[in-house]
């Protein structure tokens, strides 16, 4: 079953969501040869290096959000609302940024 693609426009992307979608992609590729998957897959693979510079397996393996740079302050609020703990002053101390095709999203360290 196909997923859906992933680009640098989405709000939140769910690391277990790009694992798999970069499996799927690989798979689909040994099959049959497409440059809109080939792109895509080259993008997701160089997001995950990113990912893996900044982070352990075991801080983004469990399925953590990498969040939009432009979402950032509407997911903190969101997240304060639900009553769970970030720092008011700098929210962005418990995340590290990782560059996605030019746009910067937010890993949950």
């Amino acid at each position: 079953m196909e997923s859906k693609p992933i680009t640098n426009t989405r709000n939140i992307i769910n690391s277990r969501e790009l694992f798999t979608r970069v499996s799927w992609l690989e798979k689909e590729l040994n099959y049959r040869c497409s440059d809109e998957h080939s792109e895509e897959l080259k993008a997701l693979k160089a997001l995950v290096e990113n990912v893996q510079a900044v982070a352990s397996t075991t801080t983004y393996g469990p399925g953590s959000d990498l969040i939009r740079d432009s979402y950032f302050q509407e997911y903190i609020k969101a997240i304060e609302e639900s009553g769970a703990a970030v720092a008011a002053d700098k929210p962005q101390a418990a995340f590290s940024p990782v560059d996605f095709n030019g746009v910067i999203y937010w890993l949950r360290r």
